[in-house]
């Protein structure tokens, strides 16, 4: 008599992040590249290092959980860029 059955649709498979995506915060935030995916010294499971440049143009880098963000396109929308905030150079 079968005492335990598994059911494969009760948890959806975790969304894998390969080296180039772009993502962001599943909280909101920027749009960032995954430059990294995999194990992490001295952290257990799996990681992801993303890059992104904040508001003042400065190139950030920090370890994410895959949980925690979701995948974009990797294409900007037109009309997405402000460019009222982007200077011109001399």
């Amino acid at each position: 008599m079968l005492t335990a059955t598994i059911d494969v649709f009760e948890t959806p498979p975790a969304a894998r992040f390969n080296v180039g995506d772009v993502v962001t915060l599943k909280e909101g935030g920027p749009r960032m590249t995954v430059t990294y995916a995999g194990p992490v010294a001295l952290n257990p499971g799996d990681w992801l290092i993303c890059e992104w440049f904040d508001e003042h143009g400065e190139l950030r880098r920090e370890m994410f959980a895959h949980e925690s963000v979701r995948a974009e396109p990797r294409s900007i929308p037109a009309g997405s860029v402000m460019w009222g905030r982007m200077g011109r150079a001399a």
